[in-house]
């Protein structure tokens, strides 16, 4: 939750209320910040009395809710571990009642990385991993600041479908998810630049989902010129993903190389950690575009495998080769 400050030129600027940490408490003279029935808006509720509150708003949360995933913002670490492992065994029991799978998120080393999965705000990771984990990001990139706004305002800078999907597919090659916060309006309207671009992710999701749902990382997440400059939390960008930018996801005995931009019609692609000296044990049998009827052809060689990219681009935003495999 936040607001704006009044009369402040930087509309966007907000106040963290998460144990009132940032909240401004300049209350008028007149309001008793003593009061207990106000503690919880100054920040003056005792610590043992905001331990009862975190169980409790849990509690209801778990036993009224059935929630696949409970995320975490920054601190968990501050409550004493056996309030934690409480929590955990409660929402972890009521799992296995539902009969189904759930997720709590971290950001520091607040869980063990076996109970959680680790978050990254704003982030990714440069690399692949053997683990599992999320970034939450915005819809937003936002002209006030770098990072984009997490609540709406009418001067959002909103992320095209393309960035969207790029940064999607870059996060999924690597073992991680995106948990994406759009900013609707305080009606609850979503507003058409934002549609569009969600509209745009569906549209490309529907036809290459296969590329994305279900599938596990290559043992490689990709190739290419790097564009990251950071990894973890607030990860900067030195360009835009292009057709030189290759990601690998797989599912089962296929892998599918997503190549992040059009090459153009009939050019050649060559996917170096393909080549047959890196199947380890692997041939290739067949290759086709995701998102086309269109045959294209493909030539296996020790150091590369390489495509002719199909003569009409089936999107705009990135082309997914569907490479079939078998043990020799």
């Amino acid at each position: 939750m936040g607001r704006a400050a009044e009369g402040d030129p930087e509309k966007h600027r907000w106040h963290y209320l998460g144990r009132q940490k940032y909240l401004e408490r300049e209350a008028p003279e007149e309001i008793d910040r003593d009061d207990e029935s106000l503690r919880k808006l100054y920040g003056t509720m005792p610590w043992p009395e905001f331990l009862k509150m975190w169980e409790a708003l849990l509690s209801e949360v778990i036993g009224k809710y059935e929630p696949d995933l409970i995320w975490f913002d920054s601190w968990l670490d501050r409550i004493p571990e056996k309030q934690r492992k409480a929590f955990l065994a409660e929402y972890f029991n009521a799992a296995t009642d539902w009969g189904k799978d759930v997720v709590v998120t971290y950001k520091q080393e607040d869980l063990p990385a076996d109970v959680g999965v680790v978050d990254y705000e704003k982030g990714r990771l440069d690399d692949v991993t053997d683990y599992m984990w999320l970034t939450d990001d915005t819809i937003s990139d936002g002209s006030w600041t770098t990072t984009g706004s997490w609540s709406h305002t009418e001067e959002l800078d909103i992320k095209s479908a393309k960035v969207l999907l790029h940064t999607l597919i870059d996060i999924v090659s690597k073992n991680g998810n995106l948990l994406l916060n759009i900013s609707p309006t305080a009606a609850g309207v979503i507003p058409n630049k934002q549609r569009d671009s969600l509209l745009g992710m569906g549209t490309w999701l529907r036809a290459n989902g296969e590329a994305i749902y279900g599938t596990r990382p290559f043992r490689v997440y990709g190739e290419g010129p790097k564009r990251l400059t950071s990894s973890g939390h607030f990860v900067e960008m030195s360009g835009d993903y292009t057709s030189e930018n290759i990601r690998f996801t797989q599912k089962g005995d296929t892998v599918f190389a997503i190549q992040l931009g059009w090459p153009g019609s009939g050019k050649r692609v060559q996917i170096k950690n393909l080549g047959r000296a890196s199947l380890a044990g692997r041939m290739i049998t067949g290759v086709s575009v995701v998102d086309s009827p269109e045959s294209i052809q493909w030539e296996l060689e020790d150091d590369a495998l390489l495509i002719t990219a199909p003569s009409v681009a089936p999107n705009n935003f990135a082309i997914c080769y569907r490479i079939e495999t078998t043990s020799l």
